[in-house]
């Protein structure tokens, strides 16, 4: 999704570009960290009196995608 002017969207494609490698990994990082958090804010919000359990399936979920998380974790429903 794309919701910047494309005049708007040159500039910041401009500026990234000209960031060094660990500039632009830092800034990744930063952005990667602050989704996490939303993420997980949203699923502590949506979950409510879920176990922590649950809550860190629901975040895999989210993160991974559903797909995924079943993999790894397992069916939602064994996470309390």
């Amino acid at each position: 999704m794309n919701d910047s002017q494309p005049q708007a969207e040159a500039v910041r494609l401009r500026i990234l570009r000209a960031m060094s490698p660990a500039r632009r990994l830092a800034l990744a990082a930063g952005w990667t960290a602050s989704l996490r958090t939303l993420i997980r804010a949203r699923v502590a919000e949506e979950s409510g009196a879920a176990t922590a359990l649950r809550q860190r399936r629901l975040f895999a979920e989210r993160w991974l995608g559903p797909e995924l998380a079943l993999k790894v974790y397992g069916p939602l429903d064994s996470h309390g």
